[in-house]
């Protein structure tokens, strides 16, 4: 990852997409491939932060991605390096000294953008300016025409929408890897283990949640993949006087003693129910027993893919 473009090596030939590629869906894939096939090093150009946290601040935007999942799933691509550029110092640039600026600091021979990319102050970047200086430049200009799926125009803010709807299996299908909750694993309170259900506790990360509820996930620890359950909620039977919203994870024949303070990455594949206030803490019970029996049957008939483990950047950031 690299933050300053004047470090940027000139000596090698590179080909540049851009974008923030929040979610990494299957419209960025097609994107990050179209760059892989052109003449050039393939390089990733994206912003610090995502525009919106900047040119909208009273309107925050919960993301997909955390900075360290969307770096470790662009490494898993095949992505070797990262352009990460300031957005607040690039935003303001007008649209071709902004292109100039790339071409003067990279050996660059080919760009890939999607139909929607706008850059440059006001964002008056557009396609046919960009096609304009390409052809001034001697740089091939690529632009992706968007990615439909299901008669769904693919785009980050679909995907939240299915996310924030509990649609996680939709979601999935429409991102390059699935929605992924990972974080440092915190010492709870540990009233798990008195119903032989102990669980791996997360704090909520700084982005997109899924409604409360209970989900089939995988968990991914010191890049050993383990089936899980997942409880996203206030655990309203136990703590009926709880605000706060809890990730709690159960992986199966698995001791959690040593995981505490390690990074787990918790992908989520479907929701079994919504988060319910039961009368008793032994009819909860019961319904857990439930919920491990519609958890083996998933697993017993889908075979679990190769997961990322998102603790490659989790330091960095």
């Amino acid at each position: 990852v690299i933050r300053n473009i004047n470090e940027f090596p000139k000596d090698t030939k590179v080909s540049v997409c851009i974008g923030n590629f929040d979610g990494i869906h299957l419209g960025h894939l097609d994107i990050i491939k179209s760059c892989m096939e052109n003449e050039g090093v393939p390089v990733v150009i994206t912003f610090d932060r995502h525009p919106r946290e900047v040119l909208f601040p009273d309107f925050p935007l919960k993301k997909l991605t955390l900075k360290h999942e969307k770096y470790s799933f662009l490494k898993e691509l095949g992505i070797d390096t990262v352009l990460e550029l300031s957005f607040s110092d690039f935003c303001s640039m007008e649209a071709l000294k902004f292109l100039d600026l790339l071409h003067s600091s990279m050996n660059m021979a080919a760009i890939t953008v999607g139909f929607n990319f706008f850059f440059g102050k006001d964002q008056k970047g557009t396609s046919d300016l960009l096609f304009w200086w390409g052809r001034s430049s001697g740089v091939k200009v690529n632009v992706l025409q968007p990615t439909v799926k299901d008669g769904i125009r693919l785009s980050s803010t679909a995907i939240r929408e299915l996310l924030v709807s509990g649609q996680i299996e939709k979601a999935d299908s429409f991102m390059s890897f699935p929605f992924v909750l990972s974080g440092k694993i915190i010492k709870g309170r540990q009233l798990g283990r008195e119903m032989n259900f102990p669980t791996l506790n997360m704090e909520p990360p700084e982005k997109i949640l899924p409604p409360d509820g209970v989900y089939i996930t995988a968990t991914v620890v010191d890049g050993n993949q383990n089936t899980s359950l997942t409880n996203i909620g206030r655990n309203p039977t136990i703590d009926d006087d709880s605000f706060s919203r809890k990730i709690e994870t159960w992986i199966v024949d698995k001791s959690l003693e040593d995981f505490y303070g390690r990074h787990a990455s918790v992908y989520f594949f479907k929701k079994i129910r919504n988060e319910i206030k039961f009368s008793s803490r032994e009819k909860l019970c019961e319904k857990v027993v439930k919920d491990k029996e519609e958890f083996y049957r998933f697993w017993n008939s889908t075979k679990m893919p190769v997961l990322t483990d998102t603790s490659v950047f989790w330091q960095e950031f």
